[in-house]
């Protein structure tokens, strides 16, 4: 199958791309700068390079894809549905008549289930607005928009909070090390629905492979269970030698710490039972030794 993948060079795109080229697949790789270039290269990804939002940079490369995933963050909010028209818009010029539908595969965030320390949610569960944080309440419009599309078949992946190589949200944590204390978003007793990176790229996968499963359904993809976040920092704390007196909490002071605030309590229903899906990585406090080295290696 080919695929073309934008933000295949970021922190969820280059695995989901690794996922892709190590099961025979053709990965189109839509970056904005020539110097992603050998990275998408030496990944064996197509690298294409110039603006997402133009069809001009990736057009040609519609008419015999079989799908396109965007996992790039930069500008989607803000843009809101624009790729995802410019996508309907070129399909349905370009592709001869009687093609396959182009499947349209989109990440949103389990965020979108908001601050709920009591409910567990899966993939149906009704969405609760005054429980969502902001970064995620452009979501839900989108979500549907592109679950509904008469020209692609459109399927939203909702990564819970992802941990693992280079750390993604948790660098924030790590970096502290050096300052000798430790201070996150909340306040005792919250919870995270997490996923490793390399099982999120293999929910990606399926999803491509099995599309006429899921097409128009949005797939939760976290861990089966939910991870403590006091457990979280008290593990790490001792790891790095730091006194459990010297981790603490903070009130939020943006919109990236609210989000960190809300505890979510997700369950990946349709993933586990029509893609067959099930993450085999250690979880974040099981594995924080290996994944504060990881983090290491890659920041030198």
């Amino acid at each position: 199958m080919k695929i073309i993948l934008f933000g295949a060079t970021g922190y969820i795109g280059l695995p989901i791309a690794h996922a892709l080229v190590r099961n025979g697949h053709i990965v189109v790789g839509v970056s904005r700068s020539d110097t992603k270039n050998k990275t998408l290269l030496a990944n064996e990804i197509i690298p294409v390079v110039g603006d997402i939002f133009d069809p001009a940079t990736w057009a040609s490369h519609i008419p015999d894809a079989d799908a396109v995933i965007s996992v790039a963050s930069s500008n989607i909010a803000t843009e809101g549905n624009r790729l995802f028209k410019a996508i309907e818009t070129t399909a349905a010029s370009l592709r001869s008549p009687g093609t396959p539908k182009l499947t349209w595969i989109f990440a949103s965030g389990t965020w979108i289930h908001g601050d709920n320390r009591s409910v567990i949610r899966s993939d149906g569960a009704p969405l609760d607005v005054n429980r969502m944080p902001k970064v995620a309440s452009w979501l839900p419009a989108l979500e549907q928009e592109f679950i509904s599309s008469q020209v692609v078949n459109g399927i939203v992946i909702r990564p819970a909070m992802c941990y693992g190589r280079s750390g993604s949200l948790w660098a924030g944590l790590f970096e502290q090390v050096e300052s000798g204390r430790l201070s996150w978003p909340g306040t005792p007793g919250g919870a995270y629905a997490t996923v490793h990176i390399d099982d999120l790229a293999e929910v990606f996968l399926l999803a491509v492979e099995k599309s006429h499963l899921v097409r128009g359904l949005i797939l939760d993809a976290s861990n089966e269970q939910t991870e403590s976040v006091d457990g979280i920092l008290n593990t790490f704390a001792a790891h790095v030698g730091i006194p459990l007196e010297k981790v603490s909490y903070r009130p939020a002071e943006t919109l990236l710490d609210e989000a960190l605030v809300a505890t979510t309590r997700v369950r990946p229903t349709l993933a586990r039972s029509l893609l067959g899906w099930a993450p085999r990585k250690m979880s974040m406090m099981d594995g924080i030794a290996t994944y504060y080295a990881s983090f290491l290696a890659a920041r030198q």
